[in-house]
């Protein structure tokens, strides 16, 4: 196995919308008071995808001044290449296969504190697991023993991290909000040992 520490910067706007949500503020109040739940999808800006609906956060209110959460999310994708063997002579298609999964989990504390009547800025915490997967299938066409031979390569990854947050969210209403977060952590990365099981 390899290892490897890296820092990175996280930037994450998130808009939210409160579901399952359970309110026990009065109606003149918008930033929660302790007891309500929440759904998060998340919003990156600076990302290749605007809007990433599998990687989901939910939040649980202690109180006014602090929230558990926990982030959640799994990548899958599939991709297949098909040709014509060397020397096959139409006996049958080539496949190439890729195959990747990813899954991660983020469970965290903030902190919040007075801000304005809708403004809700907070810091704090949060600890990252994270593990992946990819396995590759390589046909060639045997033409010695008019078969076709596969190879497959398997390796993967398991991280561990740490993130320290400072944002804020902006309440439109009680159960709908705006915010936007800032992260700076480490992590370090196990890399797998890679598998080759031979044609």
């Amino acid at each position: 196995k390899t290892f490897k520490m890296k820092k990175r910067v996280l930037l994450i706007a998130a808009i939210a919308a409160g579901v399952f949500t359970t309110s026990n503020v009065n109606a003149q109040d918008f930033k929660p008071a302790g007891g309500e739940k929440n759904i998060e999808v998340n919003f990156s800006p600076l990302g290749g995808s605007p809007i990433s609906i599998n990687n989901l956060r939910f939040r649980m209110f202690q109180s006014s001044d602090m929230a558990i959460r926990l982030g959640f999310s799994v990548t899958s994708s599939s991709e297949t290449d098909v040709s014509l063997g060397a020397g096959s002579d139409g006996k049958g298609e080539v496949e190439d296969k890729t195959s990747e999964f990813g899954l991660s989990i983020s469970p965290g504390i903030e902190m919040h504190w007075g801000g304005t009547e809708r403004l809700s800025p907070y810091y704090g915490a949060e600890i990252n697991f994270a593990m992946t997967s990819e396995t590759e299938t390589d046909q060639e066409w045997n033409a010695a023993d008019n078969k076709m031979d596969e190879t497959e390569t398997t390796n993967g990854s398991t991280t561990f991290g740490l993130n320290l947050l400072l944002g804020a969210d902006w309440y439109f209403s009680k159960s709908i909000y705006m915010g936007t977060e800032v992260g700076f952590g480490f992590s370090t990365t196990s890399n797998a040992d890679t598998e080759v099981t031979p044609p």
